[in-house]
């Protein structure tokens, strides 16, 4: 009960948050209100090899647009070859997105998104994670109305910091976590739309289960929406996620 009503404290702070950021609006630094629904299913193939991916929605406020997220991924644990002491561990990552996104405003856009990565995080313990994930995604946008494509490349690092209450100070934070972290994103090549810059985060989750854990994270985007510098938005963004591990 007492981590029901400290949710829903946070989710209101937040609403109420998003309507006095977005009062101020101007023509070429956009305040706007972004929410992410993620569903994140997990299957073990063995110690080494790891299948995942999304499934989601994401819409923004003033509603210009929606979208619609698929991506499907892999992950390959490296062994541990050097200071095999450490509390460590190093991943290779692969897979592909596919983003639809539905203006309401503008013509329909589909994505097409490999991307290839390196996560290593250290130090990995129970009570604490910090990880670093580099990550490079070429970026196929498609006209959706002529299927006219541009191409992008992008350049993303991220580091985070994930915090294991475990049941410290009180019964009830059992299972409780922390998350933070900040990416960077470098557009090698910009496209149409969706150009990030950086994203902050913060939130908080529960592992329900082995298998179950769910997480709310509240964050701030800057984006800049076309190719050129001169349209630029800052997002508020809302984003919940579930976990699934089959």
């Amino acid at each position: 009960m007492t981590f029901k009503l400290f949710l829903f404290i946070a989710l209101t702070s937040f609403v109420l948050n998003f309507e006095i950021f977005s009062q101020d609006v101007t023509s070429d630094n956009i305040v706007t209100k972004q929410i992410w629904l993620d569903y994140n299913p997990s299957y073990k193939l063995n110690e080494a090899f790891n299948l995942y991916g999304d499934i989601g929605a994401r819409t923004v406020s003033p509603h210009e647009w929606n979208r619609y997220v698929i991506r499907p991924s892999i992950r390959y644990q490296l062994p541990k070859t050097i200071f095999s002491n450490l509390y460590y561990r190093s991943e290779l990552h692969g897979g592909i997105g596919f983003f639809f996104t539905n203006n309401l405003s503008d013509v329909n856009r589909f994505e097409i998104r490999p991307f290839q990565g390196y996560k290593i995080s250290w130090p990995n313990r129970p009570r604490i994670r910090i990880q670093h994930y580099l990550r490079l995604e070429e970026r196929f946008d498609i006209d959706a109305t002529n299927w006219v494509n541009t191409f992008g490349l992008r350049l993303r690092y991220q580091a985070a910091m994930v915090f294991f209450l475990k049941g410290d100070w009180l019964s009830f934070n059992n299972g409780i976590y922390l998350p933070v972290n900040v990416e960077l994103f470098w557009n090698l090549i910009g496209v149409k739309q969706f150009n990030d810059a950086v994203r902050v985060m913060f939130g908080l989750g529960r592992e329900f289960s082995p298998k179950w854990k769910g997480e709310v994270d509240i964050g701030y985007f800057y984006t800049r929406n076309t190719v050129e510098d001169v349209f630029a938005t800052n997002d508020l963004a809302l984003r919940i996620r579930v976990y699934y591990n089959f």
